[in-house]
């Protein structure tokens, strides 16, 4: 089977929608490096939760990254969503015991983890927890 030719302009044009980036120049480039650097030595040690793509979501201690945004979390604990069928059982006894609450509320399950590595491709989002008395402290 023949496989469709593309040229290099199909492979390099930017998606749908997307606006192509503007050029950077070598400075600029090493102003937003350093700057970037500087944002994630200030997250060292911070607790971080972090959300990922099969709706599951990791709290712990950041210590490192690396090149492919793989985050390394300490003395985390993984929390997951109830499963569809585990909230429709919980909602069928609060109908049974004549319950009738429009919302259904339950707890998400946890276990603690340790030390772990986060895949940078299943991130979805990155929170950085503080509190009042930190905020204030800046």
């Amino acid at each position: 089977m023949a496989t469709p030719a593309m040229s290099t302009a199909d492979a390099t044009a930017a998606p749908t929608g997307i606006a192509p980036r503007p050029p950077v120049s070598p400075a600029q480039s090493r102003a937003l490096r350093d700057e970037a650097s500087a944002y994630l030595q200030s997250l060292l040690n911070k607790n971080l939760l972090v959300h990922t793509t099969d709706g599951r979501m990791f709290r712990g201690e950041f210590k490192c990254t690396d090149p492919d945004h793989n985050l390394v979390l300490a003395h985390a604990t993984e929390y997951r969503q109830p499963t569809a069928q585990q909230r429709a059982q919980h909602a069928a006894r609060l109908a049974a015991s004549g319950d009738s609450a429009s919302k259904v509320t339950m707890d998400m399950a946890s276990r603690y983890l340790g030390l772990i590595v986060t895949p940078g491709e299943h991130i979805v989002k990155i929170e950085v927890e503080e509190f009042l008395s930190q905020i204030r402290r800046r």
